[in-house]
């Protein structure tokens, strides 16, 4: 008998299973040569192999697609990842450098690919690197599916039982227009935008959209000013891109454009810039695309699904609009699995991840940036007038580092926090959540009166360290 979806034997499975101590929210990622190394690449590459079935993949003659985005390391650890899979049987393909939604709508439009492999590690600086598996048809892995996976890698390091012999193993081509492709692809799902007069500066952090990006928004007429558009894996992320903003801000402004756009190392996010230099966050951008999507009758069941921490500003800012939001935990794996649970399209987080079903089966910068465009010259509207529009609520978030995380369910804090939800009320929202990956415990808080937001979260956070003190921490 085998688990569900893995080639793992169930009794195996069961024996070596264990909490996920490699896979965070986003695959497995940390510091190379520290917690990513080429040694682990290639046992992860044999253990997926052991997930997804080598065998059923080389029967039915299909192959595994990785890319990755230009950091340094990234090729070290395609070599080593690819040959994890070959030592098994399995054919690769390498797609070369493309951004993280580019991987996936290939695959989305390829059925050949039985899993794919994305080398990068986001919005991280150059010495991070990581690597998150992809399922057939572009869809990322479950909690369930990685920690299989982990209980795997268990397996192949001790005895690489999933070896094949020397004549068996698997071959590897390179796809030199994997670009190209999924370039096509955005072409088709946006037939008829015209961008033409509209002035942009791309900030492409270094990174896997350097050479998608301004290529593609020139097809469509814009005038493009670059910015850290050079594949240069020594500066990705550094001091540029959608999480540092200042130069990006400042360029608009002098150039006089219409817009800003910066993503990500590997290109899954997108933050934008008005013509005033201000941060136009995922949740502006969740606004633009559901009203856009609404007047064109493809808004499936009216909703948008963002996360606990989605501003309340946009839910208020939807309603007056007869559109819903729904929340999920934090992280666009749990988004994509509401708007599949749903029926939904539409989903996205305020760091400029946001999922539109209609343009790709995860999120996509260049998708959301193409799709924000068209909606604002049907509307004949600025950026900056949908800034002025959706009204944001001040938030603040305390981070208070636990020894256990279990403090969280302590009585008292437990009351302080039921207290502090009553005295809110509706016109503002407070979320606790333990950190994932790290002994924190997050209070988070949103509404108009910032001061009283941080008298709020500073009675939290002297309850929760006083909890821990009577726990003997």
């Amino acid at each position: 008998m085998q688990c569900e979806g893995c080639a793992l034997p169930q009794a195996l499975y069961s024996k070596h299973m264990a909490k996920r101590n490699l896979f965070g929210t986003d695959g497995v990622r940390g510091v190379v040569n520290a917690q990513i190394t080429s040694k682990l690449a290639l046992s992860l590459g044999a253990a997926a192999s052991v997930f997804f079935d080598s065998r059923s993949i080389v029967s039915a003659g299909r192959r595994v697609a990785i890319a990755w985005d230009p950091r340094v390391s990234s090729d070290m650890l395609a070599a080593a990842l690819g040959a994890g899979f070959m030592e098994t049987g399995v054919p690769v393909d390498y797609l070369g450098v493309l951004p993280t939604p580019g991987l996936a709508l290939i695959m989305a439009h390829r059925p050949e690919y039985a899993a794919g492999a994305m080398i990068s590690a986001s919005h991280n600086p150059p010495e991070y690197n990581g690597i998150k598996f992809f399922a057939a048809g572009g869809r990322k892995l479950a909690d369930t599916e990685e920690e299989a996976i982990e209980a795997a890698l268990g397996l192949v390091e001790l005895g690489n039982l999933t070896r094949v012999h020397g004549d068996e193993v698997g071959s590897a081509r390179t796809v030199p227009d994997a670009r190209d492709r999924y370039l096509a692809c955005l072409r088709d799902s946006n037939q008829g935008l015209v961008l033409q007069g509209l002035k942009i500066v791309v900030d492409a952090a270094h990174g896997a959209t350097g050479g998608t990006t301004p290529l593609l928004l020139r097809e469509f007429g814009a005038e493009i000013i670059e910015m850290n558009t050079d594949e240069n894996g020594m500066l990705i992320n550094r001091e540029c891109g959608s999480t540092h903003l200042s130069a990006l801000a400042a360029r608009v402004v002098q150039e006089d454009a219409d817009a800003g756009v910066a993503h990500d190392g590997d290109g899954d996010r997108v933050i934008m810039v008005d013509r005033k230099g201000r941060r136009v966050s995922g949740d502006v951008m969740l606004y633009i695309l559901a009203n856009g999507l609404a007047s064109d009758g493809l808004l499936e069941g009216n909703t948008v699904v963002g996360t606990v921490l989605t501003n309340l500003g946009l839910e208020k800012a939807l309603t007056q609009h007869g559109i819903r939001l729904e929340r999920t935990d934090v992280g666009d794996r749990y988004i994509l699995d509401r708007l599949h649970e749903g029926g939904f399209v539409l989903g996205g987080e305020e760091s400029g991840h946001i999922i539109n079903l209609h343009q790709n089966v995860t999120g996509d910068g260049l998708a959301t940036t193409l799709c924000v465009l068209r909606y604002l010259q049907r509307a004949r509207c600025d950026l900056s007038e949908v800034v002025d529009d959706v009204e944001l609520f001040p938030q603040i978030a305390e981070n208070v580092r636990v020894r256990d995380k279990a403090v969280v369910s302590h009585p008292e804090f437990l009351a302080a926090v039921e207290n502090a939800r009553a005295n809110l009320g509706t016109e503002a929202r407070l979320v606790v959540r333990p950190s994932g990956t790290e002994p924190v415990i997050r209070i988070f808080l949103e509404g108009k009166d910032s001061a009283g937001l941080a008298v709020v979260a500073d009675g939290l956070r002297r309850v929760l360290l006083s909890a821990s003190q009577e726990k003997g921490e």
